[in-house]
């Protein structure tokens, strides 16, 4: 099955048969109410692709933004001569996209060693890094849009203390790269007052949606990544999605059938489960985006809504022996993607060296992708047997163009579900408020409670 969907298409497919009524029974979504559904799919695509004309979305240029991609890799080229570690300071989409790239794409015996922090206020996993690296050999890539999210930046803070200490206050302006925006901003303003090296989040690009600009792609170039295959990647899915019509669309086809078994059967889960370890951030990266995107009080028109899905990370198969008891007989309030990788980097065979014991012997002569893959297929038919919709995506290997195109496919899904809801993709009010509360408690001057 696998061998025959991948013939067909070069970077991924999603495979929705088993999340229709037809295949699954009542918790199934309908086909005809999918094909009801179609004018307004087209219409969000024609939207979207208006906004791609326009540059009005920016996240949908980025493969088109040579220049700064240009630049995240020539300063990469240079760094990765100069220093053995490059420590990546962050917090939420100035983290979580990185470390699905590092950890997917990360050459064996290329590139810097990258590390990451910010992302929690936890002296211990701070004490944790400084044990472990050594500042002397150490770029510190600090990136914030606005420099002002307290975890990251009391982190940046911290390091830079330190390695001050190491090197000198001179010397340590070297070691700092400050990803950020582009006029202003605190991040913006201490870089230019301590001369540290700078690179632009784009204007108009949020966090989650800025994996694939300097945000990502410099550490991706410092850890030996081919990013052009990512931004390749990323727009021969999004040309794909912009060109092609409802009903043979994968995009429109994922976000639809969540929208209906959301709004029509309350399936308010939506669980992400790649058969893949190194994609096993990617859940933790969507988790963000289909989150903070999609979870809204108020919609468009100003209207009290509560809108949202539950993102829940798996990993598979280690969640076959902790989620998938629930999702084959709880409540039947999730909608299931698995992810099935065609082609492992490094795999091996089993030996045989007890032929007369069975319970080892069956799978001896396989190799672990075999495993992995019949194990990902049996999950499948149980959930199916179950009466439980399961999706799967297929990519042929993990590679930057696979990648760059599966986290565009998910950018885009999300945009489209955030259309039909009536909801507002590209801010977080509630994430906001916070973040305000957070000041007022710490004694910054002018919050309240």
């Amino acid at each position: 099955m696998f061998d025959f969907i991948m013939s067909k298409v070069k970077l991924l497919v999603y495979d929705h048969e088993s999340m229709l009524k037809e295949r699954v029974g009542a918790a199934g979504v309908r086909s005809i109410d999918l094909t009801r559904l179609s004018k307004r799919l087209e219409k969000v695509r024609i939207k979207l692709k208006q906004a791609a004309a326009d540059g009005s979305l920016g996240w949908l240029n980025v493969p088109e933004q040579r220049s700064e991609s240009q630049k995240a890799k020539s300063l990469a080229k240079k760094i990765s001569a100069e220093f053995k570690t490059l420590v990546v300071i962050g917090i939420g989409g100035s983290d979580l996209g990185t470390r699905t790239l590092v950890r997917a794409l990360k050459p064996a015996k290329r590139g810097l060693d990258v590390r990451f922090i910010g992302s929690n206020t936890d002296p211990e996993e701070i004490a944790d890094l400084l044990r472990t690296v050594d500042l002397k050999t150490t770029l510190l890539n600090v990136v914030s849009k606005s420099g002002g999210t307290i975890e990251s930046m009391s982190t940046f803070l911290l390091l830079r203390d330190r390695l001050i200490r190491r090197v000198g206050l001179k010397s340590h302006v070297r070691q700092v790269v400050a990803t950020t925006d582009q006029t202003s901003g605190v991040l913006r303003t201490i870089a230019e007052r301590e001369g540290y090296t700078t690179l632009p989040v784009p204007d108009g690009i949020g966090g989650r949606f800025s994996v694939l600009t300097p945000v990502g792609l410099f550490p991706a170039a410092c850890a030996g990544i081919a990013v052009d295959g990512l931004l390749r990647g990323a727009a021969e899915i999004r040309d794909s999605f912009l060109s092609t019509p409802v009903g043979r669309n994968d995009v429109l086809n994922f976000a639809g059938l969540h929208y209906l078994g959301y709004a029509k059967r309350g399936q308010r889960i939506t669980v992400l489960m790649p058969y893949a370890a190194r994609l096993n951030p990617l859940s933790s990266w969507f988790r963000q985006l289909w989150g903070e995107s999609l979870g809204k009080e108020i919609n468009v028109a100003g209207r009290m809504v509560s809108h949202g899905l539950t993102p829940v990370a798996a990993l598979g198969a280690t969640d076959q022996h902790s989620q998938i008891q629930l999702y084959n007989e709880g409540p039947f309030d999730k909608l299931i993607t698995f992810i099935e990788v065609g082609r492992m980097r490094d795999d091996f065979n089993l030996p045989n060296p007890f032929p007369d014991l069975e319970d080892v012997s069956y799978f001896s002569g396989k190799n672990f992708s075999e495993i992995l893959r019949v194990e990902r297929r049996a999950t499948s038919m149980t959930l199916e047997d179950n009466g439980r919709p399961n999706g799967v995506l297929y990519i042929p290997e993990i590679s930057p163009e696979t990648i760059g195109g599966l986290m565009t496919f998910f950018m885009l899904s999300t945009a489209v579900m955030a259309d039909l809801l009536d909801v507002n993709a590209y801010n977080q009010p509630g994430v906001e408020k916070g973040k305000r509360i957070i000041s007022a408690l710490l004694g910054r001057k002018g919050y309240k409670l």
